[in-house]
């Protein structure tokens, strides 16, 4: 009776080993029949085939895209057909925003050793494609193709259509990879933003460019600039500080210089010949 194991390797395009099977089993006694019969039950199929492809799909499974920053150029309330008031994105097709998504795991940690191409397309907010008219610029324009290196991609786009031409209807980005066969294997390798109205004039309401609720921010227009100003104030904190020990030192040393000095006048060779300081002569003959 001997043993035949043959280990299976799973690697991604980078040529990292994403997992490992052991397949094999017991040759040459009696427990080998059930395993030798095992592969004639299923003629069509080969026994390595199932086995590579369900370890792969559990591995690639696990990839995901992830918004990590979606910044507009304007945050206003509308009211819903329901009533309830909400937090409306508004971006100008003048003027471009910025999006960020970043390639994560299964345990929602950046894939650092990826090079993932992506592409943003233009969608409603039901999910349906924008259509193109054919007299108009691209719906959608900007970086609109990018590569996700270090885990993460950002793209800089610009909505030309408005919201007013389409029946009032917002639009989303979605992000994807350009690989049809890719969106297809891996279906969590796609990701679409919160819908977001197009307009031509932001009006003076207009807030400074703020992140969308990708994830829980704070949307306080002061805490806001806090945020965007905060390693210039850091670095001029660290200037004044510097400035304030350097004015404490030149003190010192004017105290320490005039205090030499008083006593150099004291002293009885800083007198003259008749009694006096040099200072107080000094003093005696301006009078």
């Amino acid at each position: 009776m001997g043993t035949n194991l043959d280990v299976r390797l799973t690697r991604s395009q980078s040529g990292n080993i994403l997992d490992i099977d052991f397949v094999g089993g017991l040759t040459g006694g009696p427990s080998a029949a059930p395993a030798a019969a095992a592969p004639a039950a299923s003629s069509n199929h080969t026994a390595e085939a199932p086995a590579c492809s369900s370890s792969t799909a559990v591995v690639l499974s696990g990839r995901k895209l992830k918004i990590l920053e979606h910044r507009v150029h304007k945050v206003e309330m509308r009211t819903k057909d329901n009533g309830e008031s909400e937090e409306e994105l508004v971006v100008s097709n003048l003027r471009p925003f910025t999006l960020k998504v970043g390639v994560h795991d299964a345990l929602d940690m950046p894939i650092l050793d990826c090079s993932l191409p992506l592409r943003a397309a233009l969608l409603y907010e039901n999910g349906l494609p924008v259509k193109q008219t054919s007299s108009s610029e691209p719906l959608l324009v900007g970086e609109t193709d990018v590569v996700a290196l270090q885990g993460a991609a950002t793209f800089k786009l610009r909505i030309t259509s408005l919201s007013s031409h389409r029946d009032k209807q917002r639009f989303r980005i979605q992000v994807a990879p350009q690989e049809e066969e890719l969106q297809r294997s891996e279906p969590q390798l796609c990701v679409v933003t919160d819908p977001m109205k197009s307009v031509t004039k932001l009006g003076r309401s207009s807030n400074p460019t703020m992140p969308s609720v990708a994830a829980p921010l704070e949307l306080n227009g002061v805490e806001g600039l806090k945020r965007k100003y905060r390693e210039v104030l850091d670095v001029q904190a660290q200037q004044i500080q510097h400035l304030q020990n350097t004015q404490q030192l030149i003190l010192r040393e004017l105290l320490s210089v005039t205090t030499l000095a008083q006593r150099l006048l004291d002293s009885p060779a800083g007198r003259c010949t008749d009694g006096m300081t040099f200072g107080e002569k000094s003093n005696r003959s301006t009078t």
